[in-house]
């Protein structure tokens, strides 16, 4: 089993433990109560000892009865509930083997917790429910034999039980709540409540059962209950005078502690809202800027353009519109004029200009540079940059285009809703000073309300090249999920990752190419005599197909038309078995290329962050919900990371969750240093999004050389919004923009 089934196998033994020891607990307490005594008999019904009838016990050894099937299903209950938490206990070493990040509060907390409770109801709980089977006797007179006399008695089984069922719990609240590296202040609130619910438990069931053990029937015969009865050993003894004191006070005292806990934590969640974003400004040792006496705003961070470059002007406006695809469906979508939006274009040097106008999206639209490393203020994120286009306005995105290769564009605005709907477009610049390919394609990846699409169709679409001539296919995932893309007829190589490209590839053939969302790759092929066809896991029923051509008298690029078995354009896609994308290898690229002469050269590091990606039950902007957190809080509650200009932090990055989170920091590309503690040894990877699957553990280098309040956010943008998100702050840099506030920004 690799780390993320170990966790999730974890999880579904601590679920199992709790439920078990709870209802073991529960079940012993409801077997073992005294029943109400039976109507007198008729004189010639059977012995009496003065009023009171006279019955026998079950003999020692006798066969199951009816009457010990509530006893039965106590021993089953308690066995399940021993074995559940033993293979919890089996699968820590494998868990600390994987990385101390998925074992650490396991063991220091959850095993210490609950192994003392479920060996003393193991020690307790077993030997008198089996004497109780067996005799039907909770006291050791009558049927009861002396070579039980040292068996326990219920109170010691029920409270054993109890605390094994209350440290099972509390290991669960462990995991779902508390998370990782718990405060040592929260475990010890944890082994109170557990410590209260015992005693709670002990003041409501036996807190009369020391005194007069044997009163009954025989020192008041009249009383009509049974010699030996004990009292309060029933749930509804808890009503008895005196004893709701105490028990009250406890239960009190353990609801207060648990209600002040959920409303602290709701409205830290709800006074989130509206915030402004402190700046950072406390000097880190390490870094080569002086200390900042006065805070930048973000809006002043706008970067130098030349004054002689060339500008590229562009202007996308946003609008809701009935989209009808090639095969025909039709679906409401939020768009930029087109699926994806305007493709835009520039040379290496050029200055974009954009003007976003808002036609009519009532969320509010933003217009944020995907991997792109922009200047702050045109970073178009809502609430850290600013503040969110509402309809009817406009805002204008100037920066140099600095970085050659693939990016793309999409709205940073209730973006889990935004970009699924349509609000994304393609974005690539050209290094002049390179050869270009002769046929260069992009193809953007889409899920678009459950119709796949590859660039702008659900279906076939077609482009031609010379045969023997270079072609460039660019891949973008603008999906939340990750895609697996197969190229067939032809080998090829990676040349791009991320907008980086890949030093000296090598031909790669029979391989899928894994990207996670938000990522891209370029892929460079030369044409062969027959058709090259590209499909995606995510789009069945589409398919890019790069056919030769063109035939003679046709405008350049113009396809030849569709070669013989391929369907033709605006055809839905020729179907492949679904086993070709399960079993087909992935490439890896950590292990893919040649490291360059500088590869080696790591720049000393200056800082070290730490960042858990995990699963918690946490209060979003008021909403209880089982969150996607981020070292344990959901956004907009999650701590900073702080950096000073010249910093150089190495990043760990750890999925605990059962779910890949492709990391995005914007602003930045980080070095690849290691996937769970094995470097790279192909062409080093520079990278924006950084597809952290389930269990996996990366480490990454951040130069900081781009200041500013830049996000860092899981790009399965529903993760997102359920709280995966954080800030990258810079020393001496403040924001004039809050989250919700009177434009309504959500990031996502």
């Amino acid at each position: 089993m690799n780390t993320a089934q170990l966790l999730a196998a974890d999880l579904v033994l601590a679920v199992a433990a709790a439920a078990t020891w709870t209802a073991a607990a529960w079940q012993t307490v409801s077997a073992t109560s005294p029943r109400r005594p039976r109507l007198p008999l008729a004189a010639d019904d059977g012995p009496t000892v003065g009023n009171r009838p006279v019955t026998a016990g079950p003999a020692v050894g006798a066969a199951p009865t009816a009457a010990n099937r509530p006893v039965d299903i106590a021993l089953l209950l308690t066995a399940a509930a021993v074995i559940a938490t033993t293979a919890r206990y089996a699968l820590l070493p494998a868990l600390a083997a994987g990385g101390w990040w998925f074992a650490n509060e396991r063991i220091t907390v959850s095993l210490p917790l609950t192994a003392l409770p479920a060996a003393w109801a193991a020690m307790a709980g077993v030997p008198y429910l089996l004497r109780r089977r067996n005799t039907g006797s909770d006291s050791h007179e009558g049927a009861a034999p002396p070579a039980i006399d040292g068996t326990p008695g219920k109170e010691a089984a029920v409270l054993s039980l109890t605390a094994a069922a209350a440290s099972a719990l509390a290991s669960l609240a462990v995991i779902l709540v508390l998370g990782p590296f718990p405060a040592p202040w929260t475990v010890v609130v944890l082994l109170l409540l557990t410590a209260g619910v015992v005693l709670l438990v002990r003041l409501a069931l036996f807190s009369g059962t020391s005194r007069k053990k044997n009163t009954g029937l025989a020192a008041n015969p009249s009383a009509g209950r049974p010699v030996g009865a004990r009292r309060g050993l029933g749930w509804g003894g808890f009503g008895r005078r005196g004893r709701p004191k105490p028990a009250a006070a406890l239960a009190g005292l353990m609801a207060c502690t648990l209600l002040g806990s959920g409303v602290f934590a709701w409205l830290g969640s709800r006074s989130a809202d509206g915030a402004v974003i402190a700046a950072a400004v406390g000097h880190h040792d390490g870094g080569t800027a002086p200390t900042v006496v006065g805070p930048t705003p973000v809006t002043a961070l706008l970067g130098n353009a030349p004054t002689d470059a060339v500008v590229r002007r562009y202007e996308v406006t946003a609008r809701t519109e009935t989209v009808t695809l090639p095969s025909g469906q039709s679906t409401e979508a939020w768009t930029f004029g087109s699926l994806p939006g305007p493709a835009l274009e520039a040379d290496l040097g050029d200055v974009m200009e954009v003007e976003l106008k808002n036609r009519d999206v009532a969320a509010g639209v933003t217009l944020h540079w995907h991997g792109y490393d922009v200047p702050n203020a045109m970073d178009g994120v809502a609430g850290a940059t600013q503040d969110a286009v509402a309809p009817g306005k406009s805002m204008t995105y100037r920066f140099v285009a600095a970085q050659p290769g693939t990016y793309w564009y999409h709205t940073h605005q209730d973006s889990a809703e935004g970009v699924r709907k349509g609000l994304y477009g393609t974005f690539v610049v050209h290094d002049p000073t390179l050869p270009r390919a002769d046929k260069d394609i992009v193809v953007a990846g889409h899920d678009l309300d459950g119709l796949g699409m590859l660039g702008s169709s659900d279906r076939t679409s077609e482009h031609g090249a010379v045969p023997g001539s270079t072609v460039r296919v660019r891949l973008i995932n603008t999906d939340s999920l990750p895609q697996r893309y197969l190229l067939e007829g032809t080998a090829f190589k990676v040349s791009a990752v991320d907008g980086t490209a890949v030093n000296q590839p090598p031909d790669v053939s029979g391989k899928l190419l894994r990207i996670g969302a938000g990522g891209r790759i370029d892929i460079d092929f030369t044409m062969p005599a027959a058709a090259v066809t590209i499909r995606s896991d995510s789009a069945a029923s589409a398919a890019v197909v790069v056919s030769p051509g063109p035939p003679a008298g046709s405008p350049p690029g113009e396809p030849a038309g569709s070669p013989p078995g391929q369907p033709a354009a605006g055809q839905p896609a020729e179907a492949i078995p679904a086993s070709v994308f399960s079993t087909t290898p992935v490439l890896d690229l950590l292990h893919y290329g040649v490291p360059a002469a500088d590869a080696k050269t790591i720049p000393d590091i200056t800082r070290e962050e730490v960042v858990v990606l995990d699963r918690q039950f946490r209060f979003v902007d008021g909403v209880p919900r089982y969150a996607f957190t981020v070292n344990g809080a959901a956004y907009p509650l999650v701590p900073a990371m702080e950096v000073a200009m010249g910093d150089t932090v190495k990043v760990t990055v750890v999925n605990r969750t059962a779910e890949p989170h492709p990391m995005h920091p914007h602003g930045h590309h980080v070095r690849v240093l290691s996937r769970n503690g094995q470097a790279p040894t192909g062409s080093a990877l520079h990278l924006d999004t950084v597809d952290v699957q389930p269990g996996e553990v990366w480490e990454l280098l951040l130069e900081a050389n781009n200041p500013g309040i830049w996000m860092d956010h899981c790009h399965n943008l529903e993760h997102a919004a359920e709280g995966m998100m954080m800030l990258l702050k810079y020393e001496g840099v403040s924001s004039p923009f809050v989250h919700g506030g009177h434009a309504n920004n959500r990031p996502e």
